[in-house]
């Protein structure tokens, strides 16, 4: 079973809403649950449903330029719910924005340990009919399967 999925992405202008570059904060959410996501179809073989998140806290601003990591982690699996852990890691930032002398515009600074930005807990569903188990390739055997049983 998989226990974990990381996304990595480079926030762009388009994730953005404002003029000083920050990402708002629900910009995270849609890459927690692309995370989630993907961690449910290579254990279930759905992309399962959410009930809601848990504790979430922010810790610092997400600014346009950023490498981020988003990672969710399944901490428990019942008869049809999911427990998951997510989070989200800075890995990179624009040397610009951290006043670096004679920075260009596509400069980054690489830390040495990633900066957790935002974590939480969120629980997930997937119903039992669309249980396909451990899909270990990412790819589905017979995606149909279900279908053809209520036509």
């Amino acid at each position: 079973m998989r226990k974990e999925s990381v996304l990595c992405y480079n926030m762009t202008t388009f994730d953005a809403n404002n003029i000083e570059g920050i990402v708002p904060v629900g910009r995270q959410f849609d890459f927690w649950g692309d995370a989630e996501t993907e961690l449910m179809i290579l254990n279930d073989g759905d992309e399962s449903l959410c009930l809601g998140y848990k504790n979430v806290k922010f810790f610092d601003s997400i600014y346009v330029g950023d490498q981020m990591n988003f990672k969710a982690t399944l901490l428990e699996a019942g008869n049809s719910a999911r427990t998951c852990k997510v989070q989200s890691f800075r890995v990179a930032t624009s040397a610009k924005r951290l006043g670096v002398d004679g920075a260009k515009a596509g400069d980054m600074v690489y830390y040495d340990e990633p900066q957790l930005v935002g974590e939480g807990t969120v629980t997930l569903v997937v119903r039992k009919h669309l249980q396909r188990g451990n899909q270990p390739d990412g790819l589905i055997e017979d995606p149909w399967a279900d279908i053809e049983e209520y036509l």
